[in-house]
């Protein structure tokens, strides 16, 4: 079923990042123009825009009961906002060169961001500050994400290879892979056991987390897939890329469900919203976007 947005929310260049707040009554968006936005829903009214990165948002994050926004920047840092005042509270540099990827731990305590440098730094969000880095990619880091019980993470790039670091011990403990082309996205199924993957390619590979064997592969898209993300239940992995296309996808056999039409450009990021019901798409047409799924089930 072909699903048009219900919401079109704009910047003034590329849109990299989008996030629900979990009480899904607000949305952030991170772009280009070096600014963040936070939309109330359902109306889509601006109510805060968060100025301070130098350089393009390139991901962004609702933390702490949604009284918090964290965001990460090309310009090598972190910062968190305080979204009653939407004001920043804390700036945390680290990298040597371009941030490109964060992902936060599922508690919110920590978070992992990856860069051109080829490190990892794994953050203490709660106290503003760098925990440790993580040595081990040997070329540029472009995703990466915690797994659900907030034990591991996964990081992949151009070296080909998913890295797989253990948190406490903050060691690399072993790898899944290659892909025959670069890393683009990274996911975990919310049980943990499945991780996923995109690359510069048409190809979607679904990983079992715990033996590192390939489970099985889609191909439905007509253009390199840029991100990924599965359901909250699970069932369903929606993915984006370069053909302009959001694919909600069947987890089980790949089958295409839904097809979310209306962006012009390639699509950087998706997020589900806690229920479900919604999805929000960021591109580099300048827009955000926000699809109602529940129009499929009426």
């Amino acid at each position: 079923m072909i699903l048009e947005p219900v919401l079109t929310l704009r910047h003034n260049n590329a849109v990299y990042s989008v996030d629900f707040s979990a009480d899904g009554k607000l949305l952030a968006s991170g772009s280009l123009d070096k600014a963040i936005k936070i939309w109330e829903l359902p109306s889509g009214k601006q109510k805060f825009r968060l100025e301070g990165h130098r350089e393009a948002i390139c991901t962004v994050s609702f933390q702490g009961g949604d009284a918090t926004l964290l965001s990460a920047s090309l310009d090598k840092t972190l910062r968190t906002w305080d979204l009653a005042e939407g004001k920043l509270k804390s700036t945390m540099p680290g990298h040597q060169t371009y941030l490109t990827c964060m992902a936060p731990s599922p508690d919110g305590a920590a978070a992992v961001s990856g860069s051109h440098d080829m490190a990892l730094i794994l953050w203490d969000v709660v106290n503003s500050r760098p925990a440790a880095t993580l040595k081990g990619h040997s070329d540029l880091v472009t995703c990466v994400a915690f797994s659900p019980d907030g034990k591991f993470i996964a990081s992949g790039g151009h070296d080909l290879l998913i890295r797989i670091w253990d948190v406490e011990s903050k060691k690399q403990v072993r790898e899944i892979g290659p892909h025959p082309k670069p890393i683009q996205g990274l996911a975990f199924s919310p049980d943990g056991k499945i991780l996923a993957a995109s690359e510069e390619s048409l190809v979607v590979r679904l990983w079992d987390f715990a033996s590192g064997q390939l489970e099985r592969t889609f191909e439905n898209h007509k253009g390199s897939v840029k991100t990924l993300e599965f359901s909250p239940d699970g069932a369903q992995l929606a993915s984006g890329g370069s053909d302009s296309l959001v694919l909600i996808q069947d987890s089980a056999s790949g089958n295409v469900v839904h097809t979310l039409k209306g962006h012009r450009n390639t699509i950087y990021d998706i997020a589900w919203s806690a229920t479900g019901s919604q999805l929000a798409t960021a591109a580099f047409d300048r827009t955000a976007r926000v699809w109602n799924l529940t129009q499929a089930k009426k």
